[in-house]
């Protein structure tokens, strides 16, 4: 416990939480409720800190005052109490003047507490250094003891009526804010068992009992549970939906690279750079941006014969595989699209049912049109040197979201590298 170790890693977490939401920019400060929020992970953070025995060393070594620490960790610790119950009032909503009434009550009452413990602290003779157990030695020295009492009743007084919101707000929410309630709840939890064991401790000294182990042994690893969990229940309704947009537009981005990768060599080298330090956000955003820019360029190009005579390479390819091919679609294919094409083959009504001949419609289309796609981008390359086609065709694939991740995998069939090398071959014929 000497080494700090229970105190840093929290601090550090808690700080690395807060840095996750300050790259939105300086607006962020504009938002009451973001800048409350990371205020409580940047106090918490330093609280956390400041109360590892190797910083109270620190800081009463670099001010010269025996036992400094005290009252500036008391102060931080009140300062989050307060700041907890600010979030909460206008996390829960209500008459905007209500909220403001709260709100300044709470910072009067916290500001008098804090201002208190200070003028406790300076009038009480506290000589000897305590890094650990300045709670229970000076229990019974006047002065110091009203500081710690007047701490901790402020510390719990904001712990109950945190406990009241949130048990009774809990019911009426549903998603990320109930998921920020229920580690808010179990963070209070965490509190209250910490309290008892200091108040315990502390009467113990009281008494004339020494059970100095509940607060310097029990009551720290409980203290750092409660505000990295209050700490993340405050977080996670701003976090959350941010990042599950994120880990969403991640995996998009991933399964569009074939796509991307096919046509964003139609695009000047300055546009559209996506960079490393992008969030998946951005990344997808400025991909798609790619994506439709290259299709845009390709579409005088678009050859239907193309996609013609790939959808009826498609479907007897998955005709000749038999049923293991039409399970292996049918557990790749989630929808069903059907598109006639003319000159294509019938669908034989021995391959399956109605339902897989609508799969097999389905990927043939994917097929075809991911051919008739690169074949167009190998025309556009030559830089307008090759013919534009009879007949127009139209990339139907790219309607819906998740049609486009389907023509991106479909890229990588055969029939579409048959279909990229026929092309390279007459757009070299042409030149």
């Amino acid at each position: 416990m000497d080494s700090g170790v229970v105190f840093y890693i929290p601090g550090v977490l808690l700080l690395l939480v807060a840095g996750l939401k300050l790259p939105a920019g300086t607006g962020v400060w504009r938002d009451s409720l973001v800048a409350s929020s990371s205020a409580i992970l940047l106090v918490g953070s330093s609280v956390c800190i400041l109360s590892a025995p190797p910083t109270i060393r620190l800081v009463n070594d670099v001010t010269g005052v025996a036992n400094f620490s005290a009252p500036l960790v008391y102060t931080g610790m009140t300062a989050l109490s307060a700041s907890y119950l600010i979030l909460m009032i206008g996390w829960k909503g209500g008459p905007p003047a209500t909220r403001r009434h709260a709100a300044r009550l709470v910072l009067v009452v916290y500001g008098l507490v804090i201002a208190g413990i200070w003028v406790l602290f300076a009038s009480a003779d506290v000589p000897v250094e305590r890094a650990q157990d300045l709670d229970t030695y000076y229990a019974n020295t006047p002065y110091m003891r009203e500081m710690i009492v007047l701490y901790m009743v402020a510390h719990t007084a904001a712990t109950v009526a945190l406990a009241v919101m949130s048990v009774s707000w809990i019911r009426e929410v549903q998603g990320v804010t109930r998921a920020g309630l229920v580690l808010l709840v179990a963070g209070l939890t965490f509190d209250a068992s910490y309290q008892v064991a200091k108040y315990t401790a502390m009467a113990a000294r009281w008494e004339g009992v020494n059970w100095d182990f509940l607060s310097t042994d029990v009551s720290p690893p409980l203290v750092m549970l409660a505000g990295i969990t209050c700490a993340c229940g405050f977080a996670v309704p701003r976090v959350g939906p941010p990042a599950v947009d994120n880990l969403r537009a991640w995996r998009r981005y991933r399964l569009l690279k074939p796509l991307w990768a096919e046509i964003q060599t139609l695009r000047a080298p300055a546009e559209g750079v996506i960079r490393w330090w992008d969030p998946p956000v951005v990344r997808l955003a400025r991909q798609e941006i790619a994506i439709w820019d290259g299709v845009l360029a390709c579409s005088p190009y678009l050859d239907d014969q193309v996609r013609t005579t790939a959808y009826a390479e498609a479907v007897a390819s998955l005709a000749a595989d038999g049923p293991s091919g039409v399970r292996a679609l049918l557990r790749a294919a989630a929808g069903s699209v059907t598109q006639s094409f003319r000159g294509a083959p019938r669908i034989p009504a021995t391959t399956a049912g109605e339902g897989v001949r609508r799969h097999v419609a389905h990927q043939a289309t994917l097929v075809a049109e991911a051919a008739m796609l690169a074949a167009a981008r190998v025309q556009v390359s030559h830089h307008g040197g090759a013919e534009l086609p009879a007949r127009t065709g139209t990339l139907q694939s790219l309607s819906k979201p998740h049609l486009m991740v389907r023509l991106s995998r479909a890229l990588s069939s055969p029939i579409v590298t048959k279909a990229r090398r026929q092309a390279t071959a007459r757009a070299t014929r042409q030149e």
